[in-house]
Formats: structure tokens, sequence, C-alpha cells
């Protein structure tokens, strides 16, 4: 077969894919960056082109500006950072051949076998103030009086720490997973020249296993980053934004502004900012991290 019937041959195999990634991608965004420079009615239809009013919008709006951006990067950035702390951590207690190492594994898969919808309404249960575990527990230690349980969801100060603390307790499956697999990849023989050369455990942590886990950590930070930021059903399980807007982060004030409210201009403008936040996030982090890999190199 010709050189040019190959190209041709390869372009017709590619097309159902690309109308597919055409009509499910970049459509909605396209059409949601549109939308954004609209006046918008009240069924979300764009009208006329070429206002910024929606962006104007965002900007007088005191909760957005005030309490849900701060409250998103608090979240996201907490979230991530003690996840892959914790991760690689876990990661290399179950690298280590120990008893019962496949069930420690496998317990460790069970928060990512349940959907997040469901693994924050079971935290939801265990933190109520009367009826959930955990205050019961603490009754027992004699940590709280009787009477007194805290209602850790109700007041703003411990709301959003706890509904870090459940994103933080989801997100670690699948990061830990990720690390191993990336433990895994490293040769044994590695380790065995740094124990002859009289290596520490901390020094084969810091020069073998560390340096060599930085493309795996890579894609770690950079998925929880997109996911956690873009993370629904955590929030609104637990506290739909609440209280008084102390937990609300985009994608919770997006679909309270837009669905609950039908302010769909402004929710266009959401959508907006988070695809920029992201994709600026996602290049400058791997732009950073390719150029600290060749100066390493």
């Amino acid at each position: 077969m010709k050189p040019k019937h190959n190209t041709l041959l390869a372009y017709l195999c590619l097309a159902p894919a690309a109308a597919l990634v055409g009509a499910i991608i970049i459509y909605p965004i396209v059409r949601t960056l549109y939308a954004s420079f609209c006046e918008v009615d009240r069924l979300g239809n764009p009208g006329r082109f070429g206002t910024l009013a929606n962006y104007r919008w965002l900007a007088d709006d005191k909760v957005f500006t005030e309490s849900v951006v701060p409250q998103t990067l608090i979240w996201t950035f907490s979230v991530v950072i003690v996840t892959i702390l914790v991760s690689i951590v876990t990661a290399l207690i179950l690298h280590e051949k120990l008893p019962g190492r496949r069930l420690m594994r496998a317990i460790v898969m069970l928060p990512w076998a349940t959907s997040l919808v469901i693994s924050a309404a079971i935290w939801r249960w265990i933190l109520h103030p009367s009826q959930g575990p955990l205050n019961g527990i603490l009754l027992n230690l004699g940590l709280i009086n009787l009477g007194a349980e805290p209602a850790w969801l109700a007041y703003p100060r411990t709301a959003l720490a706890m509904v870090v603390l459940v994103g933080i307790w989801v997100s670690i499956p699948f990061t830990t997973v990720v690390v191993l697999a990336g433990l895994q990849s490293i040769t044994e023989d590695l380790y065995e020249a740094a124990l002859i050369d009289g290596a520490g455990w901390w020094q084969r942590l810091r020069r073998i296993t560390l340096p060599l886990l930085r493309p795996v950590l890579l894609v770690a930070v950079l998925l929880n980053t997109i996911y956690v930021f873009n993370s629904f059903p955590i929030v609104w399980t637990l506290t739909q934004g609440g209280p008084a807007n102390a937990t609300h982060i985009i994608v919770t004030y997006l679909y309270r502004t837009a669905i609950w409210q039908r302010h769909y201009g402004p929710g266009y403008a959401m959508a907006v900012l988070t695809f920029l936040f992201l994709l600026a996030f996602s290049l400058i982090y791997t732009r950073v991290y390719a150029k600290q890999g060749l100066e390493a190199a």
C-alpha cells in the first residue's frame, strides 16, 4: 500500500474518535467560553455576545471573592499535599515484605471501591453530633462531656477541616497505588549497591527512592489537583457549602448559583475560570518540572 493511502487510512480510522472527542469535550468547552461573554437568559440560553457582565458579577460578589476562592485553594492544596505525604509513607510500608501485605493493600483500596457520594454520606453519619460514632468514642474516652458533643459540620471553623479530612481519606487509595507502582518499578540492584556502599535507610530514601519517584509524583500531584479542585460530591454531600458558605468551593458555588438560583451567566464564567486555572497550573507545573529535570541531567 502506498504511503498516501496509509495516511488516508490512518485519518479515516481516527475520524470517529476525533468526532467523539470534539462532540463531548471540545464543543462544550467552546460553547461555555462563548456563553460566558453573552447575556444569558433564565433558561441558560446565550443571547447577545460581547459583554463582561458575567465576570463583573463574580468580581462584585463578596462571597465568591472573599470566601469561595480562598476556600477552594485551601481545600485543594491541603488535600493534595497531605495526601501525597501520607500516600508515600503508606506505599513505602506496603512495599515492604510484611505478613498480611496483600490484606493491607486490599484494606487501603476500600475507600476507592466506594463512590464518593456514599463515602461522604458515611462520614456525615460518623460526624453526626448525637448519633455519630466519633462523638461516642470521644465520650467513652472522657475527651468530651455528655450534652456538649461538638457538631463538627455545624461550625465554620471545624466544618472546613472535616471536609478536608474526608477529601484526604478518599484520595489516599488512588495516590498510594500510583506511588506503589512507582516503587515496584525501581530495581533492587540499586538498593543492594547502596547497602554495599554503607548507605542507611534515610540515605537510600533520599538518594534513590524519591528521585526515581519524581515522574510518578508528577502524575500523582497533577491528577490529584485536577480531581480535588473539581470534587463536587464530597463537599456537597457533607455540607452543601455551609454553614454560612464556610465550605463552598468553586464547583459547589457554581452549582448553587447556576442550577439553584438560575444565574447561568456567572455559572458559565466560573466554569471558564476553573478551566483556565487548571490549564495554567498544568502547563506551569509540567514546565517547571521539565526544567528541573533538564538541570538535574
